[in-house]
């Protein structure tokens, strides 16, 4: 497969020393980062600092910020090595990228300066982007009672934000927030919102609570408050009317990843059932179990080869946001499907702590939200329909 987009000799030996940082870095620690009950205290702070060592952490970044500027396909080749190892500390690291190039597409020079310089100098400093809230609702594109509730008041030189965040993926750990907040009421959320640069030791932002999740259980998401939170006008992220949206960079990782943890679960269902003896013969021999391990691979190559080519279109200029969307939607759904096909392969060992297998359900569980997220398919058929992003036809 790899050799129908045919990949370079750069590109190769990014992903061998992917594989290899995989096998030497997360295997070790996948397992018990799982289990550790405190979910304050499981995050692979080390791994973080090998993967910035080898330029993993920064990887989306031009040179000038410590990184190469690579492609979709590239990250999609590092995240398909890293998520069969572990679909949660992939996530983690992809994280970093599409964070990090967020202030990178929308911010000034001083504002790279300053904040992609300390995230390419300091090994452990994450970015966290505070966009997600407990009562938006973000399918009212074209109303002001729709999207973003966090309140921007303008004050004097800059902003005071008051609101609450939940559910924000490195919440608990990251050095700064990019943070969403309503500027203008009175207007759609299109043209009222702003992201806004929050440095974590700013007065009046606290970390209410870390979430207890069922799967990538290391990859933190938290709580966050803001209380009368002043950020300087220099700190306006871009401009206002920009809020926070998925890029297809994004969206290719993020299917990449659940691809990459569906290989995981099919690869050890295969080499199980060729071992598994049953009636007398290795259960791959039975039909059932056979047609289950066809289906895995039919729907875990009809998945990577829709993800592969939307990375090679993006990176060949043709790629589009409907199809990133719907390609990731397809990953997650096969990611779900091929991991619980696994336990039932597995049978009662599918269920033990002993094995990942259970891990891989849990992890791939977490992909009907990620990648299957309702207000992302109604955007998916806004745009299929002619339609702009508040629902109305498109000029």
């Amino acid at each position: 497969m790899y050799d129908e987009f045919g990949l370079t000799e750069e590109q190769r030996a990014i992903q061998s020393l992917a594989r290899k940082f995989a096998q030497e870095e997360i295997k070790p620690i996948a397992a018990d980062l799982d289990r550790i009950e405190d979910v304050t205290k499981n995050f692979p702070f080390e791994m973080l600092r090998q993967a910035h060592k080898i330029g993993f952490k920064t990887l989306a970044l031009p040179e000038e910020y410590g990184g190469q500027d690579v492609g979709a396909l590239t990250r999609l080749i590092i995240c398909d090595e890293l998520a069969f190892m572990d679909s949660t500390c992939c996530k983690i690291i992809s994280q970093m990228w599409s964070n990090s190039v967020r202030i990178l597409r929308r911010g000034s020079k001083d504002q790279c300066d300053r904040y992609l310089g300390a995230f390419r100098d300091e090994p452990t400093h994450m970015i966290c982007n505070a966009n997600t809230e407990p009562d938006s609702d973000k399918t009212l594109h074209g109303s002001p009672e729709g999207g973003v509730r966090l309140s921007a008041v303008r004050k004097g030189d800059g902003y005071v934000l008051n609101g609450t965040k939940h559910m924000n993926s490195l919440g608990g750990v990251a050095s700064l927030f990019t943070v969403t907040g309503r500027i203008d009421k009175t207007v759609p959320p299109k043209q009222g919102t702003g992201m806004f640069l929050v440095p974590r030791d700013t007065p009046g932002f606290t970390v209410a609570k870390v979430h207890d999740r069922v799967g990538w259980r290391a990859y933190q998401s938290a709580e966050l408050v803001f209380q009368d939170v002043y950020v300087p006008e220099e700190d306006l992220l871009g401009r206002k009317g920009a809020g926070g949206r998925n890029n297809p960079y994004h969206l290719i990782e993020i299917g990449a990843n659940y691809l990459g943890l569906a290989r995981a679960a099919y690869e050890a269902s295969l080499a199980y059932a060729k071992i598994r003896v049953q009636g007398g013969k290795p259960i791959i021999e039975h039909q059932y179990i056979s047609e289950r391990l066809a289906d895995m691979y039919i729907d875990l190559q009809a998945g990577r080869s829709l993800v592969w080519h939307v990375a090679w279109a993006i990176d060949n200029g043709t790629g589009d946001q409907a199809k990133a969307i719907a390609s990731t939607w397809f990953a997650g759904n096969v990611a779900r499907k091929v991991t619980q096909a696994a336990i039932s392969i597995f049978g009662g060992m599918g269920v033990e702590k002993e094995l990942p297998i259970e891990r891989y359900a849990r992890d791939g569980l977490v992909g009907i939200v990620t990648a299957m997220m309702g207000s992302r398919k109604i955007e998916l058929m806004y745009m299929l329909g002619g339609l702009d992003p508040d629902g109305k036809p498109k000029a």
